[in-house]
């Protein structure tokens, strides 16, 4: 016969609420944990290039930094400004790029070269946002001089100027149907139209607060303004009519843009939160948190880089994960792996080989190394092994508490355990009681414990003294628990009757 072998002490164990993934939140946490650059300033502004390899251009105080889209390096450094530089944006065939300047100048680099190409001086402060047309032949630059300005590429004068706001202009955007059509936004609170073939405002529309950003929607009849902490939608072909008004940050959102197949509005804010809303409803679908405060924004045209940047220098790269099936491998050759020396799985080769009937079984026992408690439950101390439980601090203690209880109620010696204690000895016991009476997942199985307490000691507390204070607190705690549940049963049946009375009156 063989010896009796001890069984631990097995931990109760309670369901969990499995939480839901929905396919969207699945789609944005296949972007792998963030690369981190440092950079000399605060980031203002992200943009990729049109083109592939789709590099970005990141504007950090007085240089724009061209990362390569491959590697996360820095590719390219544009350094050549006297100023704080702003919004550096790329040509749609991606060889050239724009940024505007705190003085008032706009540049036009080679992106090969880094060669300045064409100067435009007729600004009088900041200009905070500059891009190509759609042609790639003219300029749009918005200045804090409260002017918007078209410029053309090849004489670098400017062609049109737009006057209409009465405060700093630093967002715009182009139509894309129709580039003749442009979108400013303003700190006057003003997202206006105009067409540059006649110079004058189409359109205007009041947001109600500073405009921090501006975003047209491809297909050129909608355009988004986000201010203070709310983005707006505007119908652009029903003469400016506004669409939704939704708010889900907590403080200022500084950048807006869309995902690659602009099925997704991406918003960024002060409160280090990047919010993915869907194009259909604006709800939001996904939510993403950052450790500062997010200033610029940037998506690839492939979804393959979500670049942020942040208040405190830092440039935030997360790259998407590529499925099995987009593996480089040729079609119907799956790569073999092989499990790299010295790495976890080159140790654990084999784990899962299940023998056939041939081959020879060799039992391995290997001795359990038990815990104090458990040590004590072997010998039959019943009142040592408590005692070492409650004077614990491991991290699971309350759940480890409840089940030594209930292994002791199981083998008949729960009232071996705690009975025959001093008062330092009991108080231990009675604070456990008082903390996790109330909680539904014990509260049926304490209680017992409680009047057991009550049935024992209950004579012999002493007034005054620190369990008799303990146990009137577990005396109120649980009296206001009953009227809460006494108050609960009178709402369900109150609900049950109404429920009662509409169906009787559907019927």
């Amino acid at each position: 016969m063989e010896a009796y072998s001890f069984r631990s002490l097995s931990i109760k164990r309670f369901p969990k609420v499995q939480r839901t993934e929905n396919s969207e939140e699945k789609h944005w946490a296949r972007y792998q944990f963030p690369l981190t650059c440092k950079e000399h300033s605060v980031i203002t502004a992200i943009n990729f290039s049109p083109t592939e390899p789709h590099d970005y251009a990141v504007t950090s105080g007085s240089r724009v930094n061209i990362y390569s889209c491959s590697t996360n390096l820095v590719k390219r450094s544009v350094t050549r400004f006297h100023g704080s530089a702003y919004s550096a944006q790329f040509r749609r065939d991606g060889q050239l790029l724009v940024a505007g300047e705190e003085q008032g100048t706009i540049k036009v680099f080679n992106i090969g070269s880094r060669d300045i190409l064409r100067q435009c001086v007729e600004h009088k402060k900041a200009v905070h946002h500059t891009c190509f047309s759609l042609d790639g032949l003219k300029l749009m630059s918005c200045s804090d001089d409260t002017t918007v300005r078209c410029w053309d590429l090849a004489t670098a004068t400017s062609v049109v100027t737009m006057r209409g706001h009465t405060d700093y202009v630093r967002s715009g955007g182009i139509s894309q149907s129709d580039g003749s059509l442009w979108f400013t936004g303003s700190y006057d609170h003003l997202v206006k139209l105009w067409d540059i073939r006649t110079g004058q405002c189409m359109q205007s529309m009041s947001h109600g607060a500073p405009l921090e950003c501006l975003l047209v929607h491809p297909a050129g009849g909608i355009c988004f303004s986000a201010g203070n902490n709310v983005v707006k939608v505007w119908d652009i072909l029903a003469g400016g009519r506004l669409l939704a008004s939704f708010s889900n940050h907590q403080k200022t959102i500084t950048s807006l843009c869309f995902d690659g197949m602009h099925r997704r509005l991406l918003s960024a804010g002060l409160d280090r939160q990047v919010k993915v809303y869907a194009i259909e409803d604006y709800h939001v679908k996904c939510s993403i948190s950052y450790p500062a405060a997010i200033l610029a924004m940037g998506i690839s045209p492939t979804d393959s880089h979500l670049v942020i940047g942040m208040t405190n220098k830092l440039l935030s790269i997360k790259c998407m994960k590529k499925k099995a099936d987009e593996s480089d491998g040729e079609l119907g050759t799956p790569e073999i792996k092989r499990a790299r020396v010295g790495s976890y799985k080159y140790f654990m080769r084999g784990m899962h080989y299940k023998p056939t009937e041939g081959h020879p079984r060799v039992e391995n026992r290997r001795q359990k190394n038990l815990k104090p408690y458990e040590e004590y439950l072997k010998k039959f101390r019943y009142h040592d092994a408590l005692n070492s439980v409650i004077q614990s601090s491991v991290r699971n203690r309350g759940v480890l508490v409840y089940s030594l209880l209930q292994e002791l109620s199981r083998r008949g010696g729960l009232r071996t355990a705690v009975s025959g204690r001093t008062e330092q000895q009991l108080l231990p016991l009675l604070q456990y009681l008082c903390k996790f009476i109330l909680n539904p997942k014990y509260s049926t199985f304490l209680c017992d414990v409680a009047l057991m307490l009550l049935d024992i000691y209950g004579h012999a507390v002493q007034k005054g003294s620190a369990s008799e204070a303990i146990f009137r607190t577990l005396k109120v705690k649980v009296e206001l628990e009953l009227r809460l549940q006494r108050k609960a049963l009178e709402l369900l049946g109150a609900i049950d009757m109404l429920l009662a009375a509409s169906t009787i009156n559907v019927g």
